[in-house]
């Protein structure tokens, strides 16, 4: 190759790099991001949506996934006030908010911008009066409710519960039945196709459940043979919810009378009378099952049975399908799949009371006994931590760029808790010291932690920072919050964002460890999947898995378990030469780190076609 053939083809190179062109020389040029259509997943959070003042707090409603084009371009409705049969309807009436969302807004219209997104902040109180009519939380639980404007199509809506404090609906606040909603991914199957939930004989959805709940049905307490003395007995419950979805031959699945059943062993089973009919027609069905009573799904409970005033609350931390309740499910489901979890309250006394003290010298207890003065009562937390990673591969992504950093501070520390094999990093999940906390049981907390951990990409324009996080609990289900802040220099795609405070993402403790201890408790294997965000600027996207926090609540008492760590934080070095990422982290192979390539690709490429043409001037240079 002549030297003047060698630098037209470098040049052609660069050209196509920096203009976007689509390949040469086997080298996949950047896409054209801007002219990308954006995928659309909609999403919405609430800020704040608990301990609501119910004389009036300034809520931030902020959507993000919306497509402007979708829904024939009409928009999407956002109300806030009860469950009313209208909330849907264009007509509907009685609400505290109502606003239309769409593009090319009219008058008190909200704007929708072409991502997506679109915000409202309103006051909202826990009671209201609306043509006459008088709404109070307390007895008719309030939700932010997000839908599709004039279309009985169900893709766009979301709801969001909100609770007030004195009395309103705090999401997880005990009310007497079983609170328990089957399966979610069924009830999302019936509903996203066109289907009917039906809850009757009492029957009713569960407003007071967090946002995505898996229990929206409150199912009415009927007796108790439950013995406080042994931890065993069955607690019965009224009610049904019917499915159909016609269109798919589903003519009628019905679930109803549930009874839990404990053994006194932190274990138990979900019964019921299921009938469904299937498939054919609806006047002729294939499969036919009369109602008829079977053993549903085994269950696990998160800690024993607690006393609530004149009340015991027990939390389902998980339940599986039984063979009998998988053949009872038509085959939808196999034998050991995963149902929701809930939550059951019911008259009656948690445990056996306590006897008048002995008269008699006191007993010394074993040497290999733990001390029991030390208990984690319900209500305030005195001390504890978090330990998570936010996101491994991300870790491995930073932890192996040359001239990169991760470090924590502000009393964050990074641990060796599922490092990163071969990082040059310390890569291992971090640790953040517990700032304040309310306990109320293992599926339900509240704790604020504090701390910083900051990810230094320079060579591709970035530094991520994650701070503060704060995880809420209710019946099993909840958020990760954090002070989330991307900062971007000269040459990046994406704009610099800062959200305080953001609904990083969604938890699901249904198959989470508890490990009680003296005067504490240990949630391990907490699913954690990412909500959409633009601070992530599509390194993420909505819905991707993310690393299983493990929190530890104590009370004052108590000693903490080591979690281990080096406690120290890192910065890569290395020569000046290294001008080029490690072969796994080039573009093309990005996808192994869960991370698109829109805001990394034009640093690595650009990264690359200069080294090419320097490897190919040198090269011009010996031949010439």
């Amino acid at each position: 190759m002549t030297p003047v053939t060698v630098r037209r083809w470098a040049g052609a190179l660069l050209a196509a790099t920096l203009l976007g062109t689509t390949q040469l020389g086997g080298l996949s040029a950047a896409p054209a991001l801007a002219a990308d259509r954006p995928a659309f997943t909609p999403a919405v959070t609430v800020t704040p949506a608990t301990g609501l003042d119910p004389a009036g707090t300034s809520i931030t409603v902020k959507g993000t996934g919306f497509d402007p084009d979708a829904n024939g371009g009409k928009g999407y409705g956002v109300r806030v006030g009860p469950a009313k049969a209208d909330v849907r309807d264009r007509l509907g009436t009685g609400f505290q908010v109502a606003k239309l969302v769409k593009k090319d807004p009219q008058g008190t219209q909200l704007p929708l911008a072409a991502d997506g997104s679109w915000e409202l902040t309103v006051t909202v109180k826990a009671e209201y009066t609306s043509l006459g009519t008088t709404y109070n939380a307390k007895t008719q639980p309030f939700s932010v409710y997000v839908f599709g404007w004039d279309t009985p199509d169900l893709t766009w809506d979301r709801t969001t519960p909100l609770g007030f404090t004195g009395g309103g609906s705090d999401p997880g606040t005990g009310t007497a039945g079983l609170h328990w909603g089957v399966k979610q991914s069924w009830r999302g199957y019936i509903s996203r196709f066109g289907g009917t939930i039906t809850p009757s004989a009492g029957t009713t959805l569960d407003q007071a459940a967090p946002a995505a709940a898996p229990y929206p049905y409150t199912w009415p307490f009927t007796k108790s043979g439950y013995d406080p003395a042994t931890g065993k007995g069955t607690v019965a419950f009224g009610g049904k919810v019917g499915f159909t979805l016609e269109p798919h031959q589903i003519w009628d699945f019905g679930f109803a009378a549930p009874e839990v059943t404990f053994r006194g062993d932190g274990t138990g089973t979900l019964s019921g009378t299921v009938g469904y009919s299937f498939y054919g027609t609806k006047d002729a069905p294939q499969q036919v099952r009369a109602p008829a009573p079977v053993v549903f799904a085994e269950l696990k409970f998160a800690g024993a049975p607690r006393q609530q005033g004149d009340d015991v609350v027990a939390d389902i931390a998980s339940a599986t399908l039984t063979e009998a309740g998988a053949s009872a499910f038509a085959g939808f489901y196999k034998t050991g799949d995963a149902l929701d979890a809930g939550q059951l309250v019911f008259p009656g006394q948690a445990g056996k009371p306590p006897t008048d003290p002995p008269t008699g010298p006191p007993t010394t207890p074993p040497t290999n006994t733990p001390p029991s003065s030390c208990v984690l009562q319900p209500g305030a937390v005195a001390q504890g931590n978090l330990v998570w990673g936010f996101k491994k591969s991300f870790r491995q992504y930073v932890g192996n760029g040359t001239g990169n950093s991760i470090t924590a501070s502000d009393g964050a520390v990074i641990t060796s808790v599922d490092e990163v094999a071969n990082s040059r990093l310390p890569s291992g999940a971090y640790r953040f010291a517990l700032k304040s906390g309310r306990y109320t049981s293992a599926g339900g907390f509240t704790a604020q932690f504090g701390g910083k951990v900051t990810f230094s990409y320079p060579a591709h324009f970035f530094t991520l920072s994650l701070a503060n996080p704060k995880i809420q609990v209710a019946q099993g289900k909840g958020t990760l919050y954090a002070d989330a802040e991307l900062a971007t220099s000269t040459g990046a795609p994406s704009p610099p964002v800062s959200r305080p405070g953001v609904a990083l993402a969604t938890l699901d403790l249904t198959a989470a460890r508890n490990e009680p201890g003296a005067g504490l408790l240990t949630v391990s294997g907490i699913k954690a999947v990412l909500n959409p965000t633009d601070v992530f600027a599509d390194f993420y996207h909505g819905g991707e898995p993310a690393d299983e926090p493990a929190v530890t609540l104590a009370a004052d008492c108590a000693q903490l378990p080591a979690a281990g760590g080096t406690g120290g934080t890192g910065a890569g070095t290395g020569g000046g030469n290294d001008l080029v990422p490690d072969v796994a982290f080039r573009p093309g192979n990005l996808a192994s780190t869960g991370a698109t390539l829109a805001p990394l690709w034009w640093g690595a490429v650009l990264l690359l076609a200069g080294t090419g043409l320097v490897l190919f001037t040198r090269r011009s240079r010996k031949t010439s």
